[in-house]
């Protein structure tokens, strides 16, 4: 309902941002952390194929160049015109996986931050395939 209500008429620039770089995210960037990119990362760590075979199963287009400095990348397109780019890296050694999620920079035309961190998590039950909104 927000993002109908929001009324956001832009289209997606192609301009990718972290939640962090949109105004007003400060208090919300340890939430968008603790209840998304790292759980995402201890699900999928060591799991690259099973999350990518997830995020395809939700419709997502595997957007990964073996020149990039990801190891995934994924596009879902949740909502109208709300593209979300996660990115995926496995880790190893000393260095533990990490996701990232990246919003085109018109979201804030489409939805306010708490429905953006509210996606986020969607995203992360669906992808961990956990209804319950716990940790997958």
């Amino acid at each position: 309902m927000n993002h109908l209500a929001q009324g956001g008429w832009k289209k997606p620039s192609g301009v990718w941002k972290g939640f962090i770089e949109f105004p007003n995210t400060v208090s919300k960037a340890v939430t968008m952390e603790k209840a998304v990119e790292k759980p995402l990362a201890a699900r999928f760590a060591g799991k690259t194929t099973e999350l990518r075979q997830r995020a395809k199963a939700l419709g997502a287009a595997d957007l990964t160049v073996t020149d990039g400095s990801a190891q995934l990348a994924l596009l879902l397109t949740p909502l109208p015109r709300v593209p979300v780019a996660l990115l995926f890296w496995d880790g190893g050694g000393d260095f533990p996986a990490q996701t990232k999620l990246m919003f085109d920079e018109t979201v804030t035309e489409h939805l306010d931050i708490e429905s953006i961190v509210f996606l986020s998590e969607r995203i992360r039950q669906l992808l961990c395939g956990d209804e319950s909104g716990n940790e997958g």
